[in-house]
C-alpha cells in the first residue's frame, strides 16, 4: 500500500465519521420556577451553540435560546402548555414537553 492510498483511505475514514448520524437529545428540570435543559447528541458529545426553541401548543415561537458551551440553556417557567425542540437539522428533533416535569 503506498502513502498516497493510506493518506486517501485515512482522509475518507475521517471525513465519514462526520457523517454518522447521531440523534438529538434533551433532558429538561424544574428547579424553582426555572427550565434548565441539557442538549446533548445519543454518542454521549454536548451541543453547545445550537438553538433551543420554545413554542407553545399552537406552534407560535415563545422565544429561542442558544445552548452554552455545556450544552445548556436556562429560562424562566413559561406560562401556559408549551415545549422545548432542539433540532440540529438531522434526524428527528429532540423535544421536551412540559408535562413532564
Amino acid at each position: 500500500m503506498t502513502k498516497a492510498t493510506l493518506l486517501m483511505g485515512s482522509l475518507v475514514a475521517l471525513l465519514s465519521s462526520k457523517a454518522m448520524a447521531h440523534y438529538p437529545t434533551l433532558d429538561c428540570v424544574l428547579l424553582q420556577q426555572e427550565v434548565q435543559c441539557t442538549a446533548a447528541y445519543s454518542d454521549g458529545s454536548l451541543a453547545y451553540g445550537e438553538t433551543v426553541e420554545v413554542r407553545s401548543y399552537d406552534e407560535e415561537l415563545l422565544t429561542q435560546l442558544t445552548t452554552d458551551k455545556t450544552g445548556q440553556i436556562r429560562l424562566p417557567q413559561p406560562d401556559g402548555e408549551y415545549y422545548l425542540m432542539f433540532d440540529p437539522g438531522h434526524e428527528d428533533p429532540a423535544e421536551f414537553d412540559y408535562a413532564e416535569f
